[in-house]
């Protein structure tokens, strides 16, 4: 961390932003790295953190009930988010209940209860929750079709790896899903992810892959994908590995 990276986390605390609030109080981030922090130690924004994050929970906020379970006031603000509607909670109730926290009595009710939150987030829009219910649902011996359809919606949604699976797909190397075969949108799809900045994984695996789809390929048909490219581009989503706001 960086004082430039401090200067702006504190900024963003002053005015009310919970998770800026949480990172100051981490032991391992700011205030500890640096060793000052203006105003707050770590242990009064953490105090701080929870204070507002429980004002705000008590007036409807999801927000802060995630941030109440993230502070490790207990998973039953993550439970009341979920029940809210809030579909990020809700594909992290999912996974807290994968990992096996909270109760359940009833021989099979954990397993009713973690698909039952990941489609309600996947139905909810949420990128993630799409793409972890078409992996439960691969895991679980779902239907291709379904796993095939919500991998479909959740690379539309720009989440990169949905994206790169799905070109792989329709480009039959090879199809899982029953999908049609389309090169240029593979091509297309593939070269986008290639061209992205930051040293991710993706990028490189996609600069391997585009060979493999061009082999299967005519020149003109390239270029029909590069410029599908540029125009799916401009009217969807962009590209996204959906980092979570706090955490690593």
């Amino acid at each position: 961390m960086t004082d430039e990276a401090k200067k702006w986390y504190e900024a963003a605390a002053e005015q009310g932003d919970l998770y800026a609030m949480l990172r100051l109080s981490n032991k391992n981030d700011l205030c500890t790295v640096l060793e000052e922090c203006t105003g707050k130690n770590s242990e009064e924004w953490r105090a701080h953190a929870v204070k507002v994050a429980r004002e705000r929970a008590d007036k409807g906020d999801t927000e802060a009930m995630i941030v109440l379970f993230t502070a490790k006031q207990g998973l039953e603000w993550l439970e009341r988010a979920a029940e809210s509607g809030d579909s990020y909670a809700q594909q992290l109730l999912a996974s807290a209940y994968k990992r096996g926290q909270g109760w359940f009595l009833i021989p099979g009710s954990r397993e009713k209860a973690i698909e039952k939150w990941f489609k309600a987030s996947a139905e909810g829009g949420y990128p993630p929750g799409m793409y972890l219910y078409a992996n439960y649902l691969y895991e679980h011996n779902g239907s291709k079709e379904d796993v095939g359809r919500w991998l479909k919606k959740t690379a539309e949604s720009g989440h990169i790896e949905a994206l790169g699976g799905y070109a792989l797909n329709i480009a039959h190397l090879p199809d899982s899903y029953g999908f049609p075969l389309d090169l240029v949108k593979a091509y297309g799809f593939t070269y986008l992810i290639s061209n992205l900045k930051g040293g991710a994984t993706s990028p490189e695996e996609a600069r391997l892959n585009l060979p493999e789809i061009a082999k299967k390929m005519q020149p003109k048909e390239i270029e029909l994908g590069i410029s599908f490219a540029k125009e799916w581009e401009k009217t969807h989503p962009p590209l996204s590995y959906f980092d979570p706001i706090y955490g690593y």
